[in-house]
């Protein structure tokens, strides 16, 4: 093992940063403990174009720096591309119990960028490629689920089977509950299951609690002629309407004025 001290100026954040969403906490933590007990792990890097680019231990720097350092110690490596994304997966996702987010934003990159196919990943790793997958559709989500997933509030598993709702409203409703509750992925999928089981009445029923609100809200405001009074039709979203009768009128009115100062 090639341990050296390496200048913080000479490092090279990772091409792919893995942990996309901070934890304030978890880094004070790590602060703490580089504080006291000094830095047990040393960066991985390797060698690149006069400098080193990290591959491990990003948050490891960015404490570090935070504190002043002017040198790290590093762990320097003359590896194959596949190996560096072995050792970046392995060290900064599942050596630290990244979350799920995480992880499926980085084998998404691996497939996007690096155009590796999720077999491939999966065969690095030691995993399925339905496990890839899986991953890989966490990042599919809506914003509010992956940061859910993210912190904690939702399993992502849980996440997965909600997203099997084809209807949008309705899968917001369960989500929106599921959060709240602190619903476990097997109360979740029993959920999901009596849904789809019972899915054309339930989605007829919610189409009809929406129209019913809808009426019961355009008979609060309904939107009438300032004129006389007279309800407007089919025009949504208008602030202010004249029914024929009463543009006629106004009309006649203005001709006999202009014919009156003529």
């Amino acid at each position: 093992m090639d341990v050296r001290s390496i200048p913080i100026a000479e490092l090279l954040p990772p091409l792919y940063p893995v942990r996309r969403v901070a934890d304030d906490e978890k880094m004070a933590e790590l602060v703490r403990s580089i504080k006291v007990n000094g830095l047990l792990h040393p960066l991985v890097v390797i060698p690149e174009d006069g400098r080193y680019r990290i591959l491990a231990g990003h948050r490891r720097y960015v404490a570090v720096s935070g504190m002043g350092w002017e040198e790290v110690p590093c762990n320097v490596l003359e590896a194959r591309r596949q190996a560096d994304h072995m050792i970046t997966i392995e060290e900064n996702l599942i050596r630290e119990d990244a979350n799920p987010i995480d992880l499926g934003w980085y084998l998404r990159h691996l497939c996007e960028s690096e155009h590796m196919t999720q077999t491939e990943i999966g065969q690095l790793l030691g995993k399925s490629q339905t496990w890839v997958s899986q991953h890989i559709r966490l990042t599919l989500m809506s914003e509010q689920s992956q940061m859910a997933v993210q912190e904690g509030i939702l399993p992502a598993e849980g996440a997965l089977l909600l997203e099997t709702i084809d209807n949008p409203d309705i899968r917001e409703v369960y989500t929106r509950e599921a959060v709240a509750y602190g619903k476990s992925r097997d109360q979740i999928r029993a959920e999901v299951e009596q849904y789809k089981r019972n899915k054309s009445v339930i989605d007829h029923a919610v189409e009809t609690a929406q129209t019913v609100r809808g009426e019961q809200a355009a008979e609060a405001n309904p939107l009438r002629c300032f004129g006389c009074g007279t309800l407007a039709v089919e025009r949504p979203g208008t602030m202010a309407w004249l029914c024929s009768g009463c543009v006629r009128a106004i009309q006649e009115v203005k001709d006999r004025e202009t014919a009156a100062s003529q």
